[in-house]
């Protein structure tokens, strides 16, 4: 600006008759002066753009370093399935839609749980070596706690024995479920072998038929009546209830899978058109099938070439660990906080604090109770029996919509509700309706939850109901489209509250019907919370 005025004063003074300057001059020297501010310029500025993006470059160069030396880790393991980490299609397991606009099936394929691959790289290995770490610091302060309160400690296997408690009874039970689904199979074989044997489409075949249908319903009303019966006569612990009821829906759910799988072969089976072999299954294909680690059938799976007995050991090993995990986060956190639970009054302060004091423990409940079942029991028992296919979930922690988490935290019930409701649902039932269908898999999934809960405690508190059910569903479609991180921070900052909220509800509710005296009436008893209006108990005489 300074340089420009210079110049139309020179030119000014000419104009009004002052002495002459040969103007090219003028302009030469202004030009020149001009220059040599704008190359000082450009050279402030340059050197400063310099100095910032070498600073930039030097944050990538950084960062480009740290996933190279990630990835050549990975590449380093000598894991053939861990060096195809890198490419993500490894994780898809939905085959192509067909032509006719059904939905894709369930693809099977030789891969290793995501955890597996990522624990490659020492900078998630560390992750887990923190929760190593402050399992050893639970584990001290809890042997420290006991002994200066007590003079002894349990390191909580006084809580683990308690829990699951009355363990022959739950074998026991647990052998009469398989012998049972043993049988259904031989019904199933023989209604298969005998069918071809009728006229088709005739009136006999089709009381053949709906006989094998009401068989199939009155069996599965019993499989879920007497082991529900037995827990609840033989007063089986929380955790020996657990184990019970989660494999009494998982015996459902695979033999449900079974018959649904292999019906439409039954009776797409022409004897005089075909050869003369089986529709159905043989006995051993059924049997891998009943132990598999997944819900979805199919006649052969993808299958590693030898058992690696160190890994069965070390995962069913880990299973231990965790037990221990949760058992030490009860005894510090939740059991001195709930234990007078009933016998104090409920004051909204209570509720509150509590709610917000099990946030952390509930989260940590929450990853101890993913981890032990979806990793390592399902990695253990995958290697035993050699099934290669071992995507138990996705990347469900990066999720930014519930959706997307639905879909990814537990792949394997999530592919039986997808296979066997949702797309018998979208494609038969409700013809091409994705709401109806969505709300029957919450509807299925939430009443299984709330089964279990309810029959392992002995009331009926529909927290879970509400949440999973409700607000869980009602996230989903506030959630659908969103893709930033701002999603996965409302995400996990939700399942933190919500861990909070159920356990402190189930925990006050658990310890209120130890300290509150039952309502008169049995039925009304297990609708009707304690924790909310305790009846003192009578002491005895």
């Amino acid at each position: 600006m300074a340089l420009n005025e210079e110049k139309q004063n020179i030119l000014q003074k000419n104009s009004n008759g002052s002495p002459v300057v040969d103007k090219c001059e003028v302009i030469k020297e202004s030009s020149l002066q001009e220059d040599d501010l704008l190359h000082r310029m450009s050279f402030e500025n340059l050197q400063e753009r310099l100095n910032t993006d070498f600073q930039d470059l030097g944050e990538r160069l950084n960062d480009l370093k740290y996933n190279l030396v990630a990835q050549i880790e990975l590449a380093k393991s000598g894991n053939a399935l861990a060096r195809d980490f890198i490419n993500s299609d490894k994780y898809c397991d939905r085959g192509k839609p067909s032509k006719n606009g059904d939905l894709p099936d369930k693809q099977f394929l030789q891969r290793n749980s995501l955890l597996t691959d990522l624990f490659e790289i020492k900078h998630i290995r560390t992750i887990y070596n923190i929760f190593i770490v402050i399992l050893i610091i639970l584990f001290i302060n809890t042997a420290i706690h006991d002994i200066m309160e007590t003079g002894i400690t349990h390191l909580g296997v006084k809580t683990v024995m308690t829990g699951f408690g009355k363990m022959p009874i739950v074998i026991h039970t647990w052998i009469g479920m398989t012998l049972s689904t043993f049988c259904l199979y031989s019904a199933f074989a023989f209604w298969a072998c005998k069918r071809p044997e009728f006229q088709p489409k005739s009136f006999s075949l089709k009381i053949w038929d709906y006989a094998a249908l009401i068989t199939l319903l009155l069996y599965q009303s019993a499989f879920i009546i007497f082991p529900a019966k037995a827990v609840i006569q033989e007063d089986l612990p929380p955790a020996s209830s657990l184990i019970v009821l989660m494999e009494q829906v998982r015996m459902l759910m695979k033999t449900h899978a079974f018959v649904r799988s292999n019906t439409p072969r039954v009776l797409a089976y022409k004897p005089h058109t075909e050869n003369p072999e089986p529709s159905y299954p043989g006995f051993s294909k059924f049997l891998y099938f009943m132990f598999a680690p997944t819900l979805v059938y199919r006649d052969s799976y993808p299958r590693t070439k030898e058992i690696r007995w160190g890994v069965v050991v070390w995962n069913y090993a880990e299973v231990v660990l965790v037990i221990f995990y949760v058992a030490f986060i009860f005894e510090r956190f939740l059991v001195p906080l709930f234990r007078q639970s009933g016998v104090d009054p409920l004051d909204p302060r209570t509720l509150i604090l509590s709610m917000f004091g099990t946030m952390m423990p509930g989260i940590l409940v929450f990853l101890c109770g993913f981890y032990c079942l979806l990793h390592s029991w399902m990695n253990g028992s995958a290697e035993l029996l050699r099934f290669a296919d071992r995507m138990f979930y996705k990347d469900w922690w990066n999720s930014t919509s519930y959706g997307s988490y639905y879909r990814t935290w537990n792949v394997v019930v999530h592919d039986w509700l997808y296979a066997y409701i949702y797309k018998d649902m979208y494609e038969i039932i409700t013809r091409k309706n994705k709401f109806l269908s969505t709300l029957t898999v919450f509807l299925v999934s939430a009443g299984f939850h709330e089964y279990i809960l309810a029959f392992a405690f002995r009331f009926f508190y529909p927290v879970m109901l509400v949440m999973f059910g409700g607000f869980g569903m009602m996230f989903v479609f506030i959630t659908r489209k969103n893709t930033k991180s701002n999603g996965n921070i409302f995400l996990w900052l939700t399942l933190c509250s919500g861990s909070g909220i159920m356990l402190s509800l189930y925990s006050m509710e658990f310890y209120a019907r130890i300290n509150c005296a039952p309502y008169d009436d049995k039925i009304l008893d297990l609708f009707l919370p304690r924790s909310w209006f305790c009846r003192k108990l009578i002491p005895a005489v």
